[in-house]
């Protein structure tokens, strides 16, 4: 990589950085990387919705069943 390459890079925003690494990993065919992006956001989509439901939005103060203290 030449010293031109390294700055225009440096320069990338975030969003572009992603991007020409999609298209690198899809061998320049920019339909394939944008496929391959959207999947990997619908999986993320679908992690996160998961992880959503697993957390708790309220908290509730009571005794124990069963006859404690």
């Amino acid at each position: 990589m030449t010293a031109a390459q390294t700055a225009e890079m440096a320069s990338m925003s975030e969003a572009e950085t992603i991007a020409l690494a999609y298209e690198e990993a899809a061998g320049g065919d920019a339909r394939r990387a944008l496929q391959q992006a959207i999947e990997d956001v619908l999986i993320l989509e679908a992690k996160l919705a998961i992880a959503e439901r697993m957390v708790s939005h309220g908290y509730t103060r009571g005794g124990l069943s069963g006859g404690g203290a």
